[in-house]
């Protein structure tokens, strides 16, 4: 048999913005940010992840949890 073996980890999500205090920081952030999103790369389209926006950057965290599986 076949499965696809999933898994997931914790990304963190930076966003550079210019405030006065940290909540007026965090409201900026929230409209500023133009989300997650999927390139192709690596073979197929769900291969590579970033984010879009100037000042914007994506890293993992942690290791990968592998905690699910289906078969193929």
């Amino acid at each position: 048999m076949r499965y696809t073996v999933l898994g997931n980890t914790q990304v963190t999500v930076s966003v550079e913005v210019e405030a006065d205090d940290p909540a007026e920081a965090m409201q900026k952030a929230k409209r500023k940010f133009k989300g997650v999103k999927a390139y192709a790369g690596n073979g197929g389209t769900d291969k590579l992840i970033g984010v879009e926006g100037l000042g914007e950057t994506i890293a993992a965290d942690e290791p990968v949890v592998f905690d699910d599986c289906i078969e193929s």
